[in-house]
């Protein structure tokens, strides 16, 4: 066969030799036979030529410098394609071990010096032929077994009358079957089928002899890894001229993948493919029947609902991997918390109100069957929290968790199926507007409570179009003459009927939503627009900081929201910084760091809010374009009485400045920590003890002072 680089219809012949006489005289004679030639004065060129033009013919002289003819046989042989072409040793030595030698290293014949170079021509010719039909014979192979393994097919033999069994090596495989120990024998057909099953193939194959027919038999068998396979056995009987049975042929084809999908897609139907657990279908089934035995029985049972908090946070920060292990995580910690004695179980069969089920999403709920009273199961509640740890250590990241849990009890809580897991809901998100990571069982005031938070949602989505938000402003000024050198702008929510609510109320509920991303844009503009107006009124120059939420940062499209709003009040991006939590930069991905490094290409200011409280490392800090480091308050609070967070601030301002950022302390109340962050070198101050966040107009009176 030629090679795509050989365009010539003509076979082509590499002769190798460092004789460039016998070379000439080699190509000539092939040329004779109608061969076109290529030719080498040593192995590293042939080899090179080999790669290049794949040659159906080489010539090989045996003693060449560098590399001899052997060598560079057992070369060609490795290559890729280089057991296809027909390789002709030619030496003048005529020993038996060069001979030898020659076939071992994949010759595929041999010739000694003088030549007849007539006969060389159709020797080559030979070889040529003998070698096409080679290869289309190993191709043919080649091709037989590689669709036998793809479709996980072998085929098996017994002469019934000598008894002699072989089988392909792909049955080998399937059947679990070592041709390497021992020779195969028809007994040796049984070894690998689990002893239930033996029996009945036995009896199918000897029937199928005396009855002369075909057969089809399903079983199971245990391979050489101790793997459990589902094999079929498919095969005919053949019999002579007088009708006596002499061969049996079969077909053996493994089912394994088969019968995995078949169990896959019956365990999907009523259990969570991720975590193991009875899914929703399955759980309302067993609820219903709990529900029928608990009525039959004068009995009551108890429904836990649990919701991760802000589990859409996790997921946006570190992506939905680290969501689905943190989701397998808690799966197992639940499980590990119910007891026999809770009378609840994972889901057993014969247990039909006895389950741990993930509903879907983050939400999971547990049937706990025949409680005496209702404080067992807010026994379980609290055993759960203590489980659940406050850190989780997923893929080296430090992912903080809190759950909630609500509890609905059967009947005092409802009658249906429908209403326990309504009411149980309810209580969870009554837990959530408790603070988080606690409990509450279910009361009719409850339902006004999720009203009230759906109302929430509401007006939320309105009051962006009502023009319901406003911005306060804190002052942020130098330790050393207390010059206002900037702002932190703080949104206020100015509700119609409510009064002011505080972003702790709002800003959690616009992230669940995805109305923080309306959120941040609008004060991106407002913020801006502002800084000009003092700017453009002569007043003092500062830096507005904006607070930028993290939720779904990738797809929010800040750069273009950012631009605009420059664009729009053609503002200087350099009095503008964004404050980002640790939680943000442990997203830690290209689209992120992306981002930042484009709201630095513009000269816009990073800050690093709340510094020290999340888990923030050094590669954070050297590898995103961070400006400003913020000392959480939470430090400073009790710096004046404790001495590890004097140590800790030390440690912030100290390593900071040696990377080159701006330290500022926020939450500074009394002088004394005041003085005290002075005396430690830190660069710039936030807090109550100059002034709480305040309207624009009380700051604009700040800014035509010029200092607090």
């Amino acid at each position: 066969m030629i090679c795509n680089s050989h365009t010539s219809k003509n076979p082509l012949a590499l002769v190798v030799d460092d004789d460039f006489s016998l070379r000439l005289t080699m190509g000539a004679a092939l040329a004779k036979v109608n061969f076109d030639v290529i030719e080498a004065e040593n192995g590293c060129i042939a080899l090179s030529l080999f790669k290049s033009k794949k040659p159906d013919l080489i010539l090989l002289d045996v003693v060449m410098p560098e590399m001899d003819g052997f060598e560079v046989c057992t070369a060609i042989r490795e290559l890729p394609g280089g057991k296809y072409p027909q390789i002709l040793i030619v030496t003048g030595m005529d020993d038996i071990e060069s001979t030898v030698r020659a076939f071992e290293v994949g010759a595929n014949d041999f010739i000694t010096k003088p030549i007849n170079w007539i006969m060389l021509g159709y020797r080559a010719k030979y070889m040529l032929r003998a070698g096409q039909a080679f290869r289309e014979l190993y191709l043919s192979e080649n091709r037989l077994l590689k669709t036998q393994k793809l479709a996980k097919l072998g085929n098996w033999q017994i002469d019934l009358v000598n008894n002699a069994f072989c089988c392909s090596p792909e049955a080998c495989s399937l059947l679990g079957l070592n041709a390497m120990d021992k020779p195969l024998t028809f007994d040796g057909f049984f070894e690998s089928i689990i002893a239930s099953d033996q029996g009945m193939v036995k009896e199918t194959l000897s029937n199928a002899v005396k009855d002369k027919e075909d057969f089809s038999l399903n079983y199971q068998i245990i391979d050489l890894n101790g793997t459990q396979k589902y094999i079929l056995n498919q095969g005919e009987v053949f019999v002579d001229e007088n009708g006596v049975p002499e061969i049996m042929l079969g077909v053996v084809q493994d089912l394994s993948q088969l019968k995995q999908a078949e169990e896959r897609i019956r365990f999907l139907a009523f259990y969570d493919g991720l975590t193991g657990l009875a899914n929703r279908m399955l759980f309302m089934n067993r609820l219903d029947m709990q529900i029928e035995n608990a009525t039959r029985n004068d009995q009551k049972f108890a429904l836990l609902f649990l919701d991760i908090d802000q589990f859409k946070r996790i997921n946006d920060n570190f992506g939905h991997h680290i969501g689905d292990l943190l989701l397998k995580a808690v799966a197992e910690t639940l499980k590990s918390c119910i007891r026999k004695t809770d009378t609840a179980a994972r889901h057993d069969k014969d247990e039909s109100g006895l389950m741990i089920a993930r509903l879907g999403g983050d939400e999971f709920t547990i049937l706990l069957s025949d409680i005496k009273n209702p404080e067992h199961s807010a026994i379980i509640a609290q055993r759960i929290f203590n489980a659940i740890p406050a850190t989780w250590s997923i893929e080296e990241k430090d992912v903080s968790v809190t759950a909630s849990i609500g509890i609905s009890v059967f009947p005092d809580d409802g009658s249906t199926s429908e209403t326990l897991l309504k009411n149980a809901n309810s209580a969870m998100y009554y837990a959530k507007d408790r603070g988080k990571n606690t409990y509450q069982f279910y009361m009719e005031s409850l339902n006004r409570a999720a009203v009230e938070r759906f109302s929430m949602e509401r007006d939320l989505k309105k009051a962006l179009v009502r023009d319901e938000f406003v911005l306060y402003y804190q002052p942020q000024i130098t330790f050393a003459d207390r010059k206002i050198v900037g702002a932190e702008a703080l949104i206020r929510w100015m509700h119609p009927d409510k009064g002011m609510i505080p972003p702790d109320k709002f800003i959690p509920l616009a992230e669940e939503t995805g109305l923080i991303i309306d959120i941040n844009k609008w004060v991106l503009k407002e913020a801006s627009r502002q800084n000009d107006k003092w700017t453009k009124a002569g007043l003092n120059s500062i830096r507005v900081a904006m607070n930028l939420s993290g939720y779904k940062l990738a797809t929010q499209d800040i750069i273009q929201d950012i631009k605009k709003a420059l664009e729009t009040v053609k503002f200087d991006s350099k009095k503008l910084e964004l404050e980002i939590t640790e939680n943000v930069l442990m997203q830690d991905d290209d689209e992120t760091m992306q981002i930042f490094q484009q709201i630095r290409d513009m000269n816009i200011s990073i800050a690093l809010d709340d510094f020290g409280t999340g888990f923030s490392s050094l590669s954070y800090l050297t590898s995103f374009p961070v400006n400003t480091l913020k000392i959480d308050r939470s430090f400073i609070m009790g710096s004046i009485v404790q001495r590890d967070n004097r140590i800790i601030i030390k440690a912030i301002i100290a390593l900071g400045h040696s990377l080159g950022k701006t330290i500022i302390a926020e939450g500074i109340e009394t002088k004394e920590q005041f003085d005290l962050l002075k005396r430690y070198g830190c660069d710039q101050a936030q807090g109550y003890y100059f002034s709480p966040p305040v309207p624009v107009k009380d700051f604009t009176n700040f800014l035509a002072r010029g200092f607090l």
